[in-house]
């Protein structure tokens, strides 16, 4: 009875467009404050040492680096990899965009890199893989034709080579620059974007990870850009690219990150590329067991966990209309 009350009085009182968005707008906020992420963020006085995790340090180093507003896939993956090369030892890592076109997303990636350098001290080599005339043409359906044409996404290479400070273009057919850029033993690769498009390209650049040790981490982040939507799916582009190199290899595995979004700030944890970002794990990696930091103790980083106040809150209100 008094919840069907309640239920009606609040009903009758939302109707009126302003307490709708008033309780909307306190509901966000509430859910933001309780957030350890935000909260971390938002407080100058947070201690960050007596977090379980390394989420909240990374959350408020990930906020502050150049260019997040607009590449933040890319500025989370580079991010992941300089703080795990610092932890295991390394100086000097690689950072790979493949498929450069205009040349907007390597652009970022050499300024997100000289932002992480001046952080952690680390070195970080910037490439970028491209055939400089556009995606090749191809008769392979699997490479989804009905979206890519050759020729798309062309580069004019004197402007963009102008615009690059410290980043390295390798133009060609990455079949062939792969294990030529591989014999000049390039430092280990922290981070790798691949925006290929086309499944037999993106088969072709994964060999990156056939790489000697020396030239990988043990753990690499990547982004894959052409998952989602469209016609995309399990049977083409990037996806069987991915799903053909797993099959194919049995010490070294590119897996989706799950649940990334819960570990994100807001509002970057409700965009698209959360969704986009995998991890290459190569399991036989001399370094692979060495630890990392990002949990610190024997317990729980569930972020529901975390916030058992805002769980029951949430529980509460939303029993109200069940």
């Amino acid at each position: 009875m008094l919840k069907r009350l309640l239920r009606e009085k609040l009903t009758n009182w939302l109707d009126n467009p302003r307490p709708r968005a008033m309780l909307a707008k306190a509901l966000l906020s509430g859910r933001r404050s309780l957030d350890p992420l935000t909260a971390a963020i938002s407080n100058p006085r947070h201690d960050f040492a007596r977090d379980h995790s390394r989420y909240p340090t990374l959350a408020a180093e990930f906020t502050k680096i150049p260019r997040v507003d607009t590449h933040p896939h890319y500025a989370w993956g580079v991010l992941h990899g300089v703080g795990l090369a610092k932890a295991i030892g390394l100086e000097r890592v690689s950072v790979i965009e493949f498929g450069v076109g205009g040349g907007r997303g390597l652009i970022a990636l050499e300024t997100i890199a000289a932002g992480l350098e001046h952080t952690y001290g680390i070195a970080i080599d910037v490439f970028g893989f491209d055939t400089g005339d556009g995606l090749p043409a191809t008769a392979d359906n699997r490479d989804l034709p009905n979206l890519w044409s050759g020729g798309y996404y062309p580069m004019d290479r004197e402007k963009l080579q102008r615009q690059l400070r410290k980043a390295r273009l390798v133009l060609g057919d990455v079949k062939e620059t792969i294990p030529e850029f591989l014999e000049t033993k390039p430092a280990p690769l922290a981070f790798a974007a691949f925006d290929l498009d086309l499944y037999t390209s993106t088969t072709a650049a994964l060999r990156i990870f056939d790489a000697a040790p020396c030239s990988l981490l043990p753990r690499v982040h990547c982004y894959f850009d052409d998952i989602m939507g469209f016609t995309a799916g399990e049977h083409n582009g990037e996806r069987l690219a991915i799903r053909e190199f797993n099959e194919s290899h049995d010490t070294t595995k590119v897996s989706h990150t799950y649940g990334l979004k819960y570990f994100l700030p807001e509002p970057f944890a409700r965009e698209m590329w959360v969704d986009m970002i995998f991890i290459a794990h190569v399991f036989d990696h001399p370094l692979y067991s060495r630890h990392d930091g990002l949990v610190r103790g024997s317990v729980s980083v569930d972020p529901l966990d975390m916030n058992p106040h805002w769980t029951r809150l949430a529980r509460a209100v939303a029993a109200l209309w069940i």
